[in-house]
């Protein structure tokens, strides 16, 4: 099934990635890290440790909702200056996929967001984790705001790329926006009951505030 179809019939919703995770029901905003910053104390040097933290919890939430057969959607969206020379559209793809030469359809959607902007979105179903360097592309995430660490994206565009993980049986979608946290979304108030109980300690003080304001 193309990723326009799963989100139409599993979330009611093919934009719903195009949209705040923070506004939706069902979401769960999770810090990576609580007690240590990126930066050391009296310092202007990075602070490994945290950063390592940072990894390594990506890495847990990461194999804990996507066992070793789910099959997932690896989704990539892009938003570049229209006028911008093209950059190499299936780079991301190939840099982190195992064996990926022609192996997975790539979904393409480009959409028009000003006079000066677009956004443009790839996707690809792949049968498991396994087929990706998932560790390596987790840092690449979390580094992607510090030029001194590797692996990082490369920055020929505007912005950096936004990377969602669609697990296509639980419907379970992850994001993780950089080394501070992630958002979890699913369809399934049973199944979000469960995740907010499982991850209750890294809900992000963002998160709790506003839904102590909502009860």
């Amino acid at each position: 099934m193309k990723l326009h179809d799963y989100l139409q019939t599993q979330f009611d919703n093919p934009d719903v990635l195009k949209e705040s995770f923070a506004e939706r029901s069902l979401t769960l905003s999770l810090d990576l890290e609580k007690e240590l910053y990126q930066i050391q104390h009296n310092s202007d040097e990075l602070n490994m440790a945290y950063f390592e933290k940072v990894y390594q919890k990506s890495l847990t939430l990461f194999e804990d909702l996507f066992q070793e057969d789910d099959r997932l959607y690896l989704v990539i969206r892009v938003r570049k200056d229209r006028h911008s020379p093209p950059a190499k559209s299936t780079e991301i793809f190939e840099r982190y996929l195992k064996n990926n030469k022609n192996r997975y359809t790539i979904e393409f959607e480009k959409k028009n967001v000003s006079d000066e902007e677009v956004i443009i979105q790839y996707a690809r179903l792949l049968p498991n984790r396994q087929v990706i360097y998932y560790t390596k592309l987790l840092k690449a995430i979390c580094n992607q705001d510090f030029p001194e660490l590797y692996p990082r994206f490369k920055s020929r565009q505007t912005y950096y790329p936004e990377i969602f993980f669609v697990h296509a049986d639980q419907d379970i979608i992850l994001h993780i926006f950089d080394d501070r946290g992630c958002f979890i979304l699913t369809n399934n108030e049973t199944r979000f009951k469960l995740l907010k109980e499982k991850y209750k300690s890294d809900l992000s003080e963002g998160y709790l505030l506003l839904n102590e304001q909502s009860d």
